[in-house]
């Protein structure tokens, strides 16, 4: 599952996402410093131009979820089942990726859209599983940067494909197309009521606030949460401030965030966000908020991070805790 969010305003550029699962991914945050070497497994060995923080855990190697690099581009890998399509072997002459890599190689590597645009057509992506998983993860990307240009990436058609995101929100399946034009069906939302009609003698009225979002969906599918996303990163209020922007947007990711317990897959796990991550990219500052936690953490991308020797794992608590006014 998951939801992402751009938004660009005066403060600069922001990203935010829910990280939905059923497995238990433990993802935490961390910073990949510049210079650092990582081995892709059908790649030669890499090296960061750019250090990076984000969200992921080490396995065989690092894995992330969603990341923002020194340069303010902004990277979330989210589920895309059904819809994913990978090359079965490698190609001569490409860069040769295995889809959970991409953001790695994208983070490391890229310092803006303008240049990715260009770059893109090196990259060719292999189906190879994740061990944890025991599966070949169909994925698809939301990307930003400092200029707060949107974008995704999606294999629907066979090859990796760059799409224009005018809207500032992904979700999951089916293609990103088809959410846009799903948008179509939902042209009467909007954050006044509606005026009060007279059919005959009989007058008819809201029954309170809010009846301007009366058709607002309020499912967990991802064609649900992308409108639910859409319509509130179009009305919310984000304040002056970077810190009045934050503050909105983990609020906008909480109206799209799954409890534990209300989404049950074929197999019993439960898919539940496991974690909000917030990104701005003008402050490079990280914010990272568990399930089982009320508490904001958040990183600096600081030189001295980035000029470590080897990557930066930072554990948060995860039990829940209030602070006693007395």
């Amino acid at each position: 599952m998951c939801t992402s969010i751009t938004y660009f305003n005066q403060s600069g550029n922001f990203f935010g996402r829910t990280m939905d699962f059923g497995f238990q991914l433990d993802g935490h945050p961390l910073v990949i410093p510049r210079q650092y070497q990582w081995q892709p497994i059908l790649a030669p060995m890499q090296t960061t131009r750019y250090g990076f923080v984000g969200t992921g855990r080490r396995l065989e190697t690092y894995y992330v979820a969603d990341g923002m690099n020194e340069a303010g581009l902004t990277v979330a890998e989210l589920y895309f089942l059904h819809e994913a399509h990978y090359h079965d072997t490698p190609a001569e002459g490409k860069f040769n990726l295995a889809p959970q890599e991409l953001i790695m190689w994208l983070l490391g590597e890229i310092k803006n859209i303008a240049e990715l645009e260009v770059r893109l057509p090196e990259i060719h992506l292999v189906s190879r599983e994740v061990a944890l998983l025991g599966i070949v993860p169909p994925l698809h990307f939301s990307v930003t940067d400092a200029t707060g240009r949107s974008v995704v990436l999606e294999t629907n058609r066979g090859e990796l494909e760059m799409k224009e995101n005018p809207v500032g929100v992904m979700t999951n399946s089916p293609e990103f197309e088809w959410h846009l034009k799903n948008l179509n069906n939902y042209l009467s939302l909007r954050p006044v009521n509606f005026e009060h009609q007279t059919i005959g003698s009989h007058v008819i009225q809201p029954f309170g606030q809010g009846s301007g979002t009366y058709g607002l969906p309020g499912g967990h599918t991802s064609p649900e949460r992308f409108v639910r996303a859409v319509y509130h990163r179009q009305h919310i209020d984000t304040g002056s401030t970077s810190d009045e922007t934050i503050n909105a947007l983990f609020h906008l990711l909480n109206s799209v965030s799954i409890p534990k317990g209300v989404n049950i897959k074929d197999d019993g796990s439960m898919d539940y966000t496991q974690y909000l991550s917030v990104y701005d990219s003008q402050q490079k500052r990280y914010y990272f908020k568990p399930y089982h936690a009320q508490q904001v953490y958040d990183v600096v991308l600081t030189e001295a991070l980035l000029t470590t020797s080897e990557p930066t794992e930072f554990k948060v608590p995860t039990a829940f805790k209030s602070n006693s006014l007395i």
